[in-house]
């Protein structure tokens, strides 16, 4: 039932005499079998060490897709890396000399593939070590949701809700009860009849005075009714956040990560009664989010993949999913509610959680020798790139309410293809401290611990790899230039939807939650805060420190 540990490191060292003869059979052989962005350490003479890293933001989405690189961690115990080499056409040749630039470069994909690119340096005694990071580049038609048409984030489109005032009544006498009522929608000027219309979230729901959050089940009355292949709509009320910016920008940085995260846009939403004459109410500007269901799990992993047990982490409904071993049986586990924080958003009907207990064995149930030990019995059960690339996002973002400090908001998918669990993000935020640590945890949080968090950064390869991805982030999105741009430009789009007809609930009425001044200036903060933010990240990068195990 339990994974096992596997003997051997995750290098190979090679000596040979003629250091022409080794690189010819290095490279023919990095070539012929790359080592996927495990970085490479190579030994050619005495003490003479070279590292490489393959770092690349995306490694996988859409054509067309362009992806950035950089060489960030590789080094050489023999003296200074005075060569970038890459191959980003994975033609077999290094045809781009990224050497002026200090290894990094950046290369559009123009038609759908896999990529093995691959980068080798040279440092000044003429060593050279290779690394590679497969790029994978999907067919927009091989999804089977056309998303960008549905969640096109270049404009506000309106949903309008129709219901009768007894029904709107009735949901509104116990909002937590989540009451699903019989509604008509149009959907982007597109008609459902008889779609199923309710509140949705926790703490979004209980905190947010008229501004709720809402979920439209396009099947809950017609059977196979759907929108574009989606069965259900998410509107996010954006809580806690006047510019109503922060979950769609934060969404973004994941993509550029290259984290499997939902599509998102922006709507606004009107309630119509239908069994009076008055015209259709303005209820405020929502983001729409892409549910995690078996649709999004084949369109990231593919069609034979979306059969594995999906797991969803929701603090305040079950308690936090913080991967703490409690023993072989799921009875063993915390419960709120009455529900086990493990809860199963796919296969509910199962009672069967082996696969996600024997992942915490590995995590938190094993003392290992090294955290070599720990590495290579997590990668036979677990994408560890995918959670240090959402991790990046994460602490780059100063996001509080995630899984290091209240095992909250992501979900575990057991891909049935690989046989390894995969990391998804699931409602997004940031914080808003400049200094927000980037390896170790601020404090406890409302988890006593986060092993996965805790032991990953043990790993001297993985604490690289990641803080690759945080180099990545800070030069080439997050930073001022382009997250304030992003701002200015989203919140110059929802601006007039915002104001119109009575205002927004979430900033006019009797229970705003901010004045409209909250709104009016909000988006300038961000440009603000990447820049420090960013100043801070390659200033803590710059230094020696993170190096070593927190």
């Amino acid at each position: 039932m339990f994974a096992g540990l596997k003997e051997g490191g995750a290098y190979r060292l090679v000596e040979v005499a003629s250091i022409a003869v080794f690189v010819f059979i290095v490279a023919a052989l990095v070539l012929a079998n790359p080592s996927q962005g495990r970085g490479v350490v190579e030994q050619v003479g005495p003490g003479a060490e070279i590292t490489a890293y393959a770092v690349a933001m995306p490694n996988q989405g859409w054509a067309p897709m362009t992806v950035y690189f950089s060489a960030f961690g590789s080094a050489s115990q023999a003296g200074r890396i005075v060569r970038y080499d890459w191959d980003l056409d994975a033609n077999d040749f290094y045809d781009t000399d990224a050497t002026a630039s200090g290894g990094y470069a950046s290369y559009h994909y123009a038609k759908p593939g896999e990529y093995t690119v691959t980068l080798r340096v040279t440092d000044e005694q003429g060593n050279t070590a290779t690394d590679s990071v497969l790029i994978t580049v999907r067919h927009p038609a091989s999804s089977s949701v056309d998303y960008w048409t549905v969640f096109d984030d270049s404009r506000v489109r309106r949903v309008d809700i129709s219901l009768t005032s007894a029904d709107w009544a009735t949901m509104w006498t116990d909002p937590e009860a989540k009451l699903q009522v019989q509604a008509d929608a149009v959907v982007f000027g597109e008609r459902m009849e008889d779609v199923g219309f309710r509140m949705r979230g926790q703490f979004s729901l209980r905190e947010s005075g008229e501004k709720k959050p809402w979920k439209i089940d396009t099947d809950a009355y017609v059977q196979g009714q759907e929108f574009h292949n989606l069965r259900q709509l998410m509107f996010l009320n954006n809580i806690g956040d006047p510019s109503m910016l922060r979950e769609k920008l934060a969404y973004d940085a994941m993509h550029f990560a290259g984290v499997p995260a939902s599509h998102a846009c922006f709507v606004e939403l009107w309630i119509d009664f239908s069994d009076d004459d008055q015209p259709p109410i303005f209820w405020g500007v929502y983001t729409m989010v892409e549910r995690v269901d078996k649709k999004f799990l084949a369109n990231r992993f593919g069609r034979d993949s979306k059969g594995g047990n999906l797991y969803k982490a929701n603090h305040a409904l079950r308690g936090p999913m913080d991967l703490i071993y409690y023993g072989p049986r799921i009875e063993s586990y915390p419960t709120q509610n009455g529900l086990v924080a493990y809860g199963k958003a796919t296969n509910e009907e199962e009672a069967d959680y082996s696969d996600v207990i024997n992942l915490i064995y590995v995590i938190d149930g094993v003392q290992y020798e090294t955290p070599e030990d720990f590495a290579t019995a997590l990668e036979e059960v677990f994408n560890v790139d995918a959670f240090l690339r959402y991790m990046a996002v994460v602490n780059t973002l100063g996001n509080w309410d995630s899984y290091p400090y209240t095992g909250n908001n992501y979900y575990l998918f057991n891909n049935a293809v690989t046989n390894k669990f995969e990391w998804i993000p699931w409602d997004l935020t940031w914080g808003d401290n400049v200094q927000h640590p980037l390896f170790e945890r601020e404090g406890p949080g409302l988890v006593a611990r986060a092993p996965l968090y805790d032991r990953v950064f043990q790993v001297e390869r993985y604490r690289t790899r990641y803080a690759g991805y945080l180099d990545l982030l800070a030069r080439r999105w997050f930073t001022e230039e382009n997250v304030g741009s992003l701002a200015a430009r989203y919140h110059t789009m929802i601006s007039p939807y915002v104001t119109q007809s009575g205002g927004d609930k979430m900033v006019f009425g009797d229970t705003a939650m901010f004045p409209i001044g909250a709104f009016e200036n909000s988006q300038a903060r961000f440009g603000d805060f990447a820049r420090q933010r960013s100043e801070y990240i390659l200033t803590t990068l710059a230094e020696d420190g993170w190096k070593e195990a927190p």
